[in-house]
């Protein structure tokens, strides 16, 4: 019946249950004696029962019968492996024999391990077996679907597929039948290990026993030449005397005439166009496509392999199937030796000419080729080194392998690091292993392969010039690759950094793998450069400093290069960032500071979570609560400008700055702000830390001032600064304040002076006659006042002032326009813009909101004498007018003066000696200082001047009578007077 490759694998299958049943569970771990293992392994692969041993002593016996020299350097091996198998074997006795006999501990194997390999061996032989079964024909009769169905199928393939699976099935039964006896023996192991002691001493006695023999026939045999033959003298006499000896033979040798010139031309040429006609028919389709190239002269043809080697053939014969024979050969590469030696030459020739015998020119190119391949690595090999003991002792192990090279560089590292760097140097036989039919170009070839921290990079080719053989240039190439993967990685973790990914701070990476010393990242912090030494692999930060030593320490101990490496360089950036501030700060006046805060507490008040650095600064004349903190950091250097509390500062509680702080002595942050520096690297010269304190100064002073505007109640809100400079890196704070907060009596729209209905109607009446108007008095400036800090100045004491400029911008500047450009005790009008600036100045630290007012206010009263005196018309004239004092004269001809003092608290009037008016001094400084009383006063000066002055002239009427009445002038208000006079009748009473 047709056998089927299911029917095999059952029966196989059960084959192999059936002898492990068999076999005893508590001996599958039992270890079985290598030596025997090693013998019974043989005899079921070859499926040879003779012994091992035993053929090794046979080879003996008839090396020795044979008088081969060879034995007596066999029986020296055989004693130094006695040798070493009576040292190995003295260190444990397992069995009771005496000390001369070696108990064999080596080399053995688990019994277990022997049946898994044959297991596993027979289930691949039948899936081969199986693949094989149906790779033949089937039966002619089941082609076509139409299988018979008799119990014998006699056809040809059926019994040959029957028989390849019978001679299988029974080369894998005799197998397992071995197996099994091999299980069965290990029931007796201790025995047969005994056995296996006793068989190996006596076949080390018998192997003692032939060296012996072979030494004493070699010393025999040695002995011979060492004798003194027997002296000829017969011969010697007559040789002497005659010159001949009859009884010597003749080989009867004729010497052939020698070639003249032009037959040994003729020979040449006849050999050269029996090479070319050779070479261009019969052997055109046998030439190897490397020996393409060849050319014919000189009786020889000369075979070139572009970048190995040349080669010069010829023939002996006329006959086209005779062989070449080689004549000369030479490199094509170089270094190479211009000539071979003499051995080296008889050897490649022997190797030559019987490639050309059996192979042809093929297997002379085969030879040849390999011959060049192996001879390349030698020769880099050689450079290597020389390259070890020279230029670069201690950083490269050379090791030499099987037709390859193994070459380490950067030795040193590899010990910090725990990985190594090598280039293997091997041959590549060409071949495709998935290719059934090769082809025939196909040829060994030298291979470079790099491997970087113990990995193969598979995806770069090391340039090797086969042609020009450089090791120096090879590990250039490899160390400048691996250079570049080191410092673009450090360049790439740079990157991932906000600094340098948004071009904030430069970032040069220059890479020049011909010269990998030249290789460097720059970043900028005064360039440090980062570079490797190509020879020893060692990080070299540059210029050396006292900031780059450590660091570079650290990155030559680290093992991670990408994030030990950025973080060198950012440590190196912050540390010389920190120095420079601290240098050129110190010069300008800051302090560097202990931080008033940890670690947590900072975070908590910036919410920074990482930084590199951290540095706290002080300004002298700052408050010991203030302090600059500058974070510097990978993604960006940020400053910060915070105020601590009075407990952790060390702040005296009874100064002035100590005000508002957190009682109980906990940790507080006051206040912290971000200073909106540009980004990029700052140039920390000294015009920038005097504009970082006119900015710092200028927060902490806004800072104040919104505490205590806040305490005033009284709102505030940040506004756009004015930039005094547009070359300044940052913007001046401002704050807007309004008007109505700080001087409520600015904003309202009420009568003039604090008069009655009655007063207001008696104002009328003089108003028809003076001309002086009294009308609503208007809110002249917007409802905004903004507060700029415009500079500070140093004391000698060292103690800051600051300067503020606050701007009252007014609502229509036509109502100013007589003012034009006036400035007046820090106080300015620009009527283009149609503002006062009020010039504040205060130390730091001092409240600025009763100054503001002062300010304000003696404004608001110049402002209302100015639209007083223009409503007046032509009843006064100015004589001087400042922000602290105006002089105006009015009446008839001018004639009376009067002087108003506006920058005390309370307006001050004098006038001029016999002013009518000198009478009601009380009532007009009552009436200034009321609110809007500039205005009433003006107006009611003309107004009342006449009825003053026709009280003056019956005053003195009265004056003249004397004794005979009296007048009296009582004025309560602007618009109210009483005149009172007493009488004194004929009786002398005084009536009223």
């Amino acid at each position: 019946m047709p056998i089927t490759a299911q029917s095999v694998s059952f029966r196989l299958f059960t084959l192999a249950l059936v002898l492990l049943q068999r076999l005893p569970i508590e001996r599958h771990g039992r270890s079985w004696p290598a030596a025997g293992l090693e013998r019974d392994t043989m005899a079921l692969a070859s499926s040879n029962n003779g012994d091992v041993n035993n053929g090794n002593t046979n080879n003996s016996s008839n090396n020795n019968n044979n008088g081969d020299v060879n034995a007596s350097a066999n029986a020296n091996a055989n004693l130094n492996l006695n040798l070493n198998l009576n040292l190995n074997g003295a260190r444990s006795r397992m069995n009771d024999l005496p000390d001369e006999i070696i108990h064999i501990t080596q080399g053995f194997v688990p019994l277990s391990l022997l049946l898994t390999r044959l297991a596993q061996t027979s289930h691949n032989a039948l899936q081969d077996k199986m693949a094989e079964l149906a790779k033949m024909p089937l039966p002619a009769t089941a082609v076509n679907g139409n299988a018979t169905s008799a119990l014998d199928d006699t056809s040809t393939d059926n019994l040959r597929k029957k028989a390849a699976l019978a001679s299988f099935a029974q080369d894998l039964h005799g197998k397992w039948l071995k197996a099994l006896v091999i299980t069965e023996w290990s029931r007796k192991s201790d025995m047969v290990s005994k056995l296996i002691d006793l068989k190996f001493h006596i076949d080390q006695q018998r192997i003692l026993y032939d060296a012996c023999l072979d030494n004493v026939v070699n010393v025999k045999r040695d002995l011979t030449f060492a004798r003194m033959p027997s002296p000829d003298l017969k011969t010697a006499l007559q040789i002497l005397s005659t010159g001949t000896a009859p009884w010597m033979p003749d080989l009867n040798y004729i010497e052939p005439p020698r070639l003249t010139p032009r037959e040994q031309l003729k020979w040449i040429s006849d050999l050269n166009t029996l090479l070319s006609l050779r070479l261009n028919l019969d052997d055109y389709d046998k030439i190897p496509p490397h020996f393409k190239d060849y050319d014919i002269a000189s009786g020889r043809v000369t075979f070139k392999v572009d970048g190995e080697f040349h080669v010069d053939l010829t023939i002996a014969d006329e006959d086209l199937e005779k062989q070449y024979w080689f004549i000369d050969f030479r490199y094509d590469f170089s270094p190479a030796p211009a000539s071979l030696s003499p051995a080296l030459r008889a050897y490649l020739e022997g190797c030559v000419n019987e490639a050309l015998s059996k192979e042809g020119l093929a297997g002379c190119y085969r030879c040849l080729h390999e011959f060049v391949l192996t001879s390349k690595i030698n020769e880099l090999k050689r450079q290597a080194v020389k390259l070890s003991r020279t230029s670069w002792t201690g950083t490269l192990s050379v090791e030499p392998l099987n037709r390859a090279l193994a070459i380490q560089y950067w030795t040193s590292r590899a010990v910090t690091t725990g990985t190594k760097s090598w280039i293997l140097l091997a041959v590549n036989s060409g071949r495709k292993p998935d290719v059934t039919v090769q082809d025939e170009r196909a040829t060994s070839f030298i291979v470079a392969k790099w491997y970087r921290n113990g990995k193969e990079v598979k995806d770069v080719d090391v340039e090797l010039d086969l042609k020009r053989l450089s090791a120096e240039s090879l590990l250039t190439d490899a160390i400048g690759r691996h250079i570049d993967s080191i410092l673009t990685s450090v360049h790439d973790k740079l990157l991932t950094a906000a600094r340098y990914k948004d071009g904030e701070a430069s970032l040069v990476l220059d890479l020049c793998r011909s010269d990998p010393a030249a290789s460097s990242l720059s970043m900028q912090v005064g360039r440090t450069t980062l570079s490797v030494e190509p020879t020893t692999g060692v990080f070299v930060l540059k210029p050396q400093s006292k900031f780059t030593a450590p660091y570079e320490h650290q990155l030559n101990n680290g093992r991670n290069v990408a994030d030990d490496g950025a973080a060198c360089l950012e440590n190196v950036r912050c540390a010389v960032m920190e120095d420079e501030m601290q240098r050129r700060g110190s010069m300008m006046g800051w302090r560097v500071r202990k931080p008033p805060l940890t670690v947590e507490e900072t975070k908590t008040a910036t919410r920074l979570r990482t930084w590199t650095r951290a540095l706290w600064l002080q300004r002298d004349g700052w408050g010991a609560g203030w302090f600059m903190a500058v974070f510097l950091g990978a993604s960006s250097d940020e400053w910060w400008l915070v105020e601590v509390s009075a407990a952790e500062a060390g702040i005296n509680r009874r100064s002035p700055m100590a005000e508002g702080f957190t009682k109980g002595g906990g940790r507080s942050v006051k206040f912290k702000s971000k200073l909106p520096l540009p980004k990029g690297q700052l140039d920390l010269t000294d015009d920038f830390w005097s504009k970082l304190t006119l900015f710092t100064t200028g927060m902490m002073t806004q800072s104040m001032d919104v505490r205590e505007l806040q305490r005033h109640k009284i709102k505030s809100r940040l506004s756009d600064g004015t930039d005094l400079s547009a070359s300044r890196p940052v913007r001046l704070p401002s704050l807007e304040i309004p008007l109505s907060a700080v001087f409520p009596s600015m904003a309202t729209t009420t009568r003039e002076g604090d008069l009655s209905a009655q007063d207001v109607e008696l104002f009328s009446l003089m108003q028809k006659y003076t001309g002086a108007a009294l009308t609503m008095r208007r809110a002249w400036a917007d409802d905004v006042v903004q507060l700029n800090f415009v500079g500070m100045r140093s004391r000698p004491d060292g103690e800051l002032v600051c300067l503020s400029e606050a701007v009252v911008r007014v609502r229509k500047r036509s109502r100013l326009a007589a003012l034009k450009d006036m400035v007046d005790g820090g106080v300015v009008y620009r009527p283009r813009r149609g503002e006062f600036s009020v010039q504040l100045e205060r130390r730091l630290g001092e409240p600025m909101v009763e100054a503001l007012r002062t300010r304000i206010k003696a404004v608001d009263r110049f402002v209302n004498m100015v639209e007083a005196l223009d409503r007046a018309g032509g009843s006064l004239s100015t004589e001087e007018m400042t922000l602290g004092r105006v002089t105006f004269c009015y009446g008839e001809d001018r004639a009376w003066r009067l002087e108003l003092e506006l920058s005390s608290d309370e307006m001050r009037i004098s006038v001029s000696p016999g002013n009518p008016h000198l009478r009601v001094m009380d009532l007009m400084r009552r009436l200034v200082n009321s609110d809007g009383g500039i205005g009433a006063l003006i107006a009611w000066l003309p107004a009342s001047l006449p009825a003053l002055q026709a009280v003056s002239a019956m005053e003195s009427h009265w004056e003249a009578a004397g004794s005979r009445g009296r007048l009296t002038l009582t004025m309560k208000s602007p618009a109210w007077m009483m005149l009172t006079y007493d009488v004194v009748d004929g009786r002398g009473r005084r009536r009223r």
